[in-house]
């Protein structure tokens, strides 16, 4: 019975892997979590007996791992800016809703992460995502898929579970879901975009566990399934020429927020490429699966995340 309490805890730290106290915890769906891997180096020698390890010492210590879950307005924008680097905060309603433009940086702000597992409760400071697939279907959530990895883990006692009022994004708050300016939302039926900064961690001499995060080359791909038509058929054609084109995703939430706004979650990719197309000989409607690819931008980067809300500032 106790499974049915599991919860997890976050906050931003202000000082990259100094543990904070968290202050919102965060509805998730059943998953691995960060798990903590202690690497045993065996010694071998030949020492005129039997088994191969005569003695061990302490290898890297790594706490990766990650979670499953719908997209709510405002802790989704922790785990945004500590997987893209950058936020510029705007208002929208003075002293109720605020508009949060997520775009790459340099560095990476931490998180610590409290997850509580029964009579477990650990906090993980110093997790960065290094990896988000953001997902739905006709019928389901806007979920999102986050992995990455932390530089320190200790015991906690759990924090009173405080949650966020909000409610979480689904298909049908979809508003927008263009390709080259063309909304093509009322044609798809899936829709998956994947962000990875390539974050890892370096460990230095004398330490088993990681002392700083570095970034690596990003990239961002995905993939949507479509009803064929006149104006989705067209798409096969973009590939073939390597035509490149902007995607927007917009969702816009139907709970009303300050005196009359709405929570938004705009994904703006500027510049992609068809790479893959499918269709089917099927008895069912007639589909079409396109994979993408996202290059730099010249005024947008790779990828832009708007977020509107109720948290004034990360």
């Amino acid at each position: 019975m106790e499974g049915i309490f599991n919860q997890i805890s976050i906050a931003k730290e202000t000082t990259y892997g100094t543990p904070a106290t968290p202050i919102l915890s965060v509805p998730v769906n059943a998953s691995a979590g960060i798990q903590i891997d202690q690497a045993e180096i065996g010694i071998e020698s030949i020492k005129g007996t039997a088994p191969k390890n005569k003695s061990f010492f302490k290898g890297k210590q790594t706490l990766s791992g990650g979670f499953e879950m719908g997209v709510y307005p405002n802790s989704f924008g922790y785990f945004l800016l500590s997987l893209l680097g950058t936020d510029t905060p705007t208002t929208v309603e003075a002293g109720a809703v605020y508009k949060h433009t997520f775009t790459e940086g340099a560095a990476r702000s931490g998180l610590t992460i409290e997850q509580k597992v029964g009579e477990i409760t650990k906090r993980f400071a110093g997790y960065v995502p290094s990896n988000l697939k953001l997902s739905t279907k006709v019928g389901e959530l806007i979920v999102a898929s986050i992995t990455g990895q932390a530089k320190s883990q200790a015991d906690a006692t759990a924090i009173t579970k405080t949650f966020e009022v909000t409610n979480a994004l689904n298909w049908a708050d979809i508003t927008v879901l263009s390709i080259g300016g063309t909304d093509i939302k009322a044609k798809v039926d899936s829709i998956e975009i994947e962000y990875d900064n390539g974050a890892e961690m370096f460990y230095g001499l004398g330490a088993v566990t990681p002392q700083v995060n570095y970034i690596k080359q990003s990239t961002v791909k995905g993939k949507i399934e479509c009803y064929v038509d006149a104006t989705t058929a067209a798409y096969l054609s973009n590939l073939i020429a390597g035509t490149e084109s902007e995607i927007i995703l917009t969702i816009t939430g139907a709970q009303v927020i300050g005196a009359a706004s709405a929570p938004i979650l705009k994904v703006q990719i500027p510049k992609t490429v068809f790479s893959k197309t499918t269709t089917k000989l099927d008895f069912g409607y007639n589909a079409m699966s396109i994979e993408f690819e996202a290059r730099e931008d010249a005024t947008n980067g790779l990828i832009k995340v708007e977020l509107t809300n109720t948290t004034a500032t990360y």
